[in-house]
């Protein structure tokens, strides 16, 4: 099953461009750099410093491609196996959470887990 993440970026894309048209949907593409991380850092700077800003704009832009699974997904289940399901979610919890957990820490926010039982055995 080694071609599968290529098969299923390629699914995700084939979905977008339906949606929004291929040149649209290339901006999702993992190879591709995000297109939007300036223009996040740009609307943070008043309430962060410039590096800050463009550190926080990178953290929330570069999993662009497992986002666009996730939507892609929640749009078109049914043309999604499940292989290609378990592939694209271990993906995203493989890239994404670290990536968000430092934005939040360079915005200033808490990064505990708020969903976890310290009670539970």
């Amino acid at each position: 099953m080694p071609d599968t993440p290529d098969k299923l970026d390629e699914k995700v894309q084939a979905i977008f461009s339906e949606i929004a048209g291929a040149d649209r949907a290339k901006w999702l593409r993992g190879d591709v750099p995000s297109r939007v991380t300036d223009q996040i850092a740009q609307a943070i700077r008043s309430e962060h410093q410039p590096e800050a800003a463009g550190e926080i704009g990178f953290h929330l832009s570069d999993w662009q491609s497992d986002a666009a699974f996730l939507v892609a997904l929640h749009l078109f289940p049914e043309r999604f196996t499940p292989e290609e399901i378990d592939e694209g979610v271990r993906s995203l919890l493989l890239h994404v959470p670290a990536h968000v957990i430092a934005a939040a820490r360079l915005a200033g926010h808490p990064t505990e887990d708020i969903f976890c039982d310290d009670n539970a055995a």
